[in-house]
């Protein structure tokens, strides 16, 4: 019990320093406008068109693509590694945390606060996401409606005219074959899981380099990996998306939606959990070993 409460005072220090820290602001009100911008065409047809849609649009958000900045699940990504840049997060009353809670509640206490930051961000966006359908806003499990008839046309106009007068980026096979319901809670924890192995992973390098950089072009690589990997995994080579965690965010690559594709929802979760328990124990020997001098010399730089 002691460990916990010592663990949870290290995440709660981190998290106050938000409260001074603009840049924070600034990744939440970008991420709102990638969302408001991303889902602005559902909204405008159901606007001009009288048509309802469900506010569980999370899944539209984070489809792949052969092209990085065709998708804002990639903006979103970077905007993670923004939120946690500062790591390794020595503020002036590190020193003094980790004398109070020692090591290890240092150590748990900031992998908790990587996962409730990536809890937190996900959150953010599927809100978001949800208030753009406020004013279309109908409570069925169903795509039927405004993104429905986008992606398949209407009798007034074919899906050709419609993308024309709303482009948007809708995952057709989501909304083919998935309930949003289910799409929308793969898709959340999913991301929530690639978001905290990213930090996670963020953290450890700059622990272990010293220098913030590092973990930067790591977790960058990482994430441009996703597009990458898309454009060498057609037509048939589509176990290379197991390189990337980012990819597996992508409910429409799952081999249960299209039958060609080799992703699946056991091997994906087993892959996170394994993942990020090496990460947390990767993560807990370097806390041991590390001075706190370094941290400084770390934040410094």
């Amino acid at each position: 019990m002691g460990l916990f409460k010592r663990s949870m005072a290290v995440t709660s220090i981190n998290f106050n320093c938000w409260r001074r820290d603009f840049r924070v602001k600034f990744i939440l009100l970008f991420t709102a406008l990638i969302v408001f911008n991303t889902l602005k065409p559902v909204l405008q047809y159901g606007l001009d068109n009288g048509v309802v849609s469900t506010p569980l649009l999370l899944p539209l958000l984070f489809g792949s693509t052969e092209i990085s900045i065709g998708t804002p699940k990639m903006y979103f990504h970077i905007g993670l590694i923004l939120l946690l840049c500062d790591a390794p997060f020595y503020y002036p009353i590190t020193p003094y945390a980790i004398m109070r809670s020692k090591r290890s509640g240092w150590c748990i206490g900031t992998c908790l606060y990587i996962a409730a930051v990536s809890l937190v961000y996900i959150a953010f966006i599927t809100v978001c996401a949800a208030l753009v359908a406020v004013p279309i806003l109908s409570l069925r499990d169903s795509w039927d409606g405004a993104a429905a008839d986008l992606i398949y046309g209407t009798s007034q106009m074919s899906k050709e005219q419609l993308a024309q007068l709303y482009p948007t980026v809708i995952p057709i096979i989501v909304v083919k074959y998935l309930y949003p319901s289910g799409a929308t809670l793969y898709t959340f924890l999913t991301a929530w899981a690639s978001f905290t192995l990213l930090g996670m992973i963020l953290y450890l390098v700059s622990l272990i380099s010293k220098n913030i950089l590092w973990g930067l072009a790591v977790t960058g690589i990482i994430v441009f990996l996703d597009p990458i990997l898309m454009w060498l995994a057609w037509p048939k080579n589509y176990w290379l998306q197991y390189f990337s965690p980012v990819c597996w965010t992508s409910v429409e690559s799952l081999d249960s939606v299209q039958a060609h594709r080799a992703l699946t929802i056991p091997a994906v979760s087993a892959l996170y959990v394994i993942l990020l328990l090496a990460s947390f124990v990767a993560i807990y020997y370097q806390s041991k070993r590390i001075m706190i001098t370094d941290l400084q010399g770390n934040n410094e730089q």
